[in-house]
């Protein structure tokens, strides 16, 4: 699309235009304090590694009321229904970091494809633009570029922004991206080559040589049944953060919450790391134990995700799993065993 740079004196300006009618929505505070939040246009930082959790609760929360329901006899069903999904309203976020937009991307054909549309993401992500900040001092667990990303990214965006020295440049990716960045007085410049340059010194900075290009190519069978998997599970303790703080991870649960007089529907997020996710009304469980669990978890990120979405893996490398795992399960180690996997004899 185009490029513009914004000055640094005229930040401020900028991003009261970008506020303007609108939430504003960016990362505040720091290190592992940092987090999304509404943002007064005066108080807007480019200075943060990551926030804390991911974004994903904007559009998929991790308590949501999907309807309520109440009993009235004199109707001919006996029950009056009422939505309550939120539509969402019309915000900005700024600064979103690309593992965490491309995770956006990668969950948008969960929640919406040909074959379904889930109404309440789909009114929120309507209402919503995001403008990326690119990474260029990636932190240790960063390993984005292994995944077939770019601390340069640009799924899930619609407009990506990067630092030059006090400046800011941007590049627009969508029509919404378009409009919103030239109606915020941005002046149009040449940055593509200069983009070039800092994606390659920030891929460099990540110094993840791995390569996790052999799963795509190995059997599923051969990896579903490869003995590693016991080891792998041995210090797992099934305890969910990893699920929880994953930018990808959309599992959920619906309870309805009720009395004899009516209730609520709720959505709730839900682990596969969790015995009672996938046991049946019978009492059976397909999962019994960590190890079918644990094996689950990373080859729906490294195997059957990249089956239903092109090649693209439902791990964006944004490093939370590893930073967060109070037992050191690294899923770059997990990934490379995978790798490993001997083929099935012919």
């Amino acid at each position: 699309m185009t490029e513009y740079i914004v000055k640094q004196n005229a930040l401020a300006d900028f991003f009261k235009s970008l506020a303007s009618g609108r939430r504003l929505l960016t990362p505040r505070g720091t290190g592992d304090k940092c987090k999304l939040g509404e943002t007064p246009p005066d108080q807007v930082t480019l200075e943060y590694t990551n926030t804390h959790l991911s974004p994903k609760s904007l559009l998929f929360p991790q308590t949501e009321r999907l309807m309520a329901f109440h009993n009235e006899r004199d109707k001919p069903n006996g029950y009056v229904y009422q939505s309550l999904g939120d539509n969402g309203e019309p915000t900005v976020v700024f600064g979103i970091r690309p593992c965490d937009a491309r995770g956006i991307s990668i969950s948008n054909k969960v929640f919406q494809n040909d074959r379904f549309t889930d109404p309440y993401w789909k009114g929120k992500i309507d209402q919503t633009v995001f403008v990326g900040l690119a990474c260029d001092a990636p932190s240790p667990q960063c390993f984005c570029a292994a995944m077939g990303g770019s601390p340069f990214g640009e799924s899930g965006l619609d407009a990506l922004a990067f630092r030059q020295g006090g400046d800011l440049g941007l590049k627009t990716l969508t029509d919404k991206g378009a409009e919103l960045i030239k109606a915020a007085g941005a002046q149009e410049a040449n940055l593509a080559d200069e983009i070039k340059k800092l994606e390659a010194t920030a891929i460099e900075a990540q110094g993840v040589k791995a390569d996790y290009k052999p799963i795509d190519d190995l059997d599923l069978m051969d990896l579903f049944k490869d003995p590693h998997w016991v080891a792998t599970a041995e210090n797992c303790l099934n305890c969910g953060v990893c699920t929880f703080f994953c930018p990808t991870c959309h599992c959920f649960d619906i309870q309805d919450e009720a009395s004899e007089r009516g209730g609520v529907r709720m959505r709730n997020w839900d682990t596969c790391m969790s015995w009672l996710f996938t046991v049946h009304g019978t009492g059976h469980n397909p999962r019994p134990t960590k190890t079918e669990r644990v094996r689950q978890r990373f080859m729906h990120k490294l195997k059957y995700i990249p089956l239903k979405q092109d090649g693209v893996r439902g791990c964006t490398g944004c490093g939370r799993c590893v930073a967060m795992c109070p037992v050191n399960i690294d899923i770059r180690s997990v990934a490379l065993k995978m790798t490993q996997t001997a083929p099935s004899p012919a």
